[in-house]
């Protein structure tokens, strides 16, 4: 039977082989998920294209009431994913969406943001 001062040493040698695996397990883990993190684009919502000019108008004009929480609970809607419609889903919807915005007082969506958005959402709407 090994003594004490054995055992500690043995611990402490397979302590720091499991903090050694760990850390290069951690490392080969992230070296295997670095391609798939890189495809989701800039922006880390998985939405895609938000980052172009018809992308921005779109997410800050459906921003205006999809950031605001709704209930008690603090939860948001969060912008709209455009790949979850058709486009023509989406003629309907922002017609609907124009007449809440009215309803609520905010302001009206100009002719080249209503634009914007149509671009932004045909290029990426459900096909």
């Amino acid at each position: 039977m090994a003594s004490g001062c054995a055992r500690d040493g043995l611990m402490k040698f397979q302590l720091k082989r499991w903090q050694s695996f760990c850390h290069w397990g951690g490392c080969l883990i992230g070296l295997l998920a670095l391609p798939f993190l890189a495809s989701c684009g800039g922006a880390w919502t998985g939405i895609p294209g938000l980052d172009t000019p018809d992308g921005r108008i779109f997410a800050q004009r459906c921003s205006a009431c999809h950031l605001q929480p709704f209930g008690d609970h603090g939860v948001t809607h969060g912008v709209p994913d455009p790949r979850f419609r058709t486009i023509e889903e989406w003629k309907k919807e922002v017609a609907r969406m124009e007449g809440l915005m009215r309803e609520k007082g905010l302001p009206p969506l100009t002719d080249q943001d209503r634009e914007a958005i149509f671009r932004y959402l045909a290029l990426h709407a459900k096909r």
